[in-house]
């Protein structure tokens, strides 16, 4: 395969998983806006925090509202991290490997990009209807999963394609505990909770649709245990181990070595050298080191596997 194509396939995936976490970063504080009206408007602005846009907006809005930030982040055409700046890349890197993509493919995205950017040119959205216009997104978004799991051939695409979207999804997963963290949570005091934490811990696992999941597995809702079945899961399709695990899968078979053997080039190593981390590294050991400084070394570390898999396959 062509590394161009192959840059374009991974590049596609990992901005439609991003679309589609960016959907689940707004509807979660929109949700919580209803249960908690007076103290989450005040930490609207943690979702640039996560995006690392702060400074974009900062340059674009002289001051932080919740309007302005859900603008910033789903419409925004200067915004080049926006929901529908990034859905353009996406299309976009679709349309140049059209030839090797089913059309079913193509033509589902190119109609979903279409239709939000009709959208994005209408009056301003009613906040009411927000949580029904991101739920959309999402399930545009899984259609797009389905249709890419259900017609694609297991060649080199489909794993180039598997691995763009579950380091993606492992990124914005962390990224979603950190929200919850930082919500009302100092390190000191992670394993304390008054009803309130309980309600933004329910509601990060209800962001990454994991409420029903976790309650089959553990009776209450304790910060640890979220925290345990976000992170060291190897089951849940959302939790950071399971996506690493998927996304090592996919880097092995396109070399055609396998972990047990040793890895054949630095992004293998890189990507087992984070699973084995993962594995190896007790929940009460993040909560003692600091759940914030975890996540926030593991986000480094996944960004070094994407430099890593850009010098052996991109460059």
């Amino acid at each position: 395969m062509l590394s161009r194509v192959a840059n374009s396939i991974y590049w596609m995936n990992r901005y439609i998983e991003r679309v589609e976490n960016y959907a689940r970063f707004v509807s979660v504080n929109i949700n919580l806006s209803y249960d908690l009206p007076g103290m989450i408007s005040e930490h609207w602005g943690l979702l640039l925090e996560a995006t690392h846009d702060r400074d974009t907006f900062d340059k674009l809005y002289p001051e932080e509202t919740e309007d302005k930030i859900i603008y910033f982040i789903t419409f925004d055409s200067q915004n080049p991290n926006s929901i529908y700046n990034i859905l353009g890349n996406a299309r976009e890197n679709a349309r140049t490997v059209k030839e090797t993509l089913p059309k079913e493919i193509w033509e589902h995205l190119n109609s979903f990009y279409l239709s939000f950017k009709q959208f994005s040119t209408n009056k301003k959205l009613d906040f009411e209807e927000l949580p029904r216009f991101y739920e959309n997104i999402k399930q545009q978004c899984q259609l797009f999963a389905g249709m890419i799991d259900g017609t694609l051939l297991r060649d080199e695409a489909y794993y180039f394609a598997n691995m763009g979207k579950f380091l993606e999804r492992a990124d914005k997963t962390s990224r979603f505990l950190d929200i919850g963290y930082f919500n009302f949570q100092s390190v000191s005091d992670v394993k304390t909770a008054n009803p309130q934490d309980l309600l933004v811990w329910s509601a990060v696992l209800k962001s990454v649709s994991a409420f029903n999941m976790y309650r089959q597995q553990y009776k209450s809702l304790k910060q640890e245990n979220i925290i345990e079945f976000l992170i060291k899961d190897r089951d849940f399709p959302r939790a950071i181990c399971h996506s690493i695990k998927k996304a090592e899968y996919a880097i092995y078979r396109i070399s055609g070595s396998r972990p047990q053997d040793s890895y054949s080039n630095q992004a293998e190593k890189a990507i087992t050298q984070l699973k084995h981390e993962i594995d190896f590294t007790e929940t009460n050991e993040i909560i003692k080191y600091g759940l914030h400084k975890y996540l926030n070394d593991f986000q480094v570390k996944n960004n070094i596997i994407d430099q890593e898999i850009f010098k052996v396959y991109f460059a």
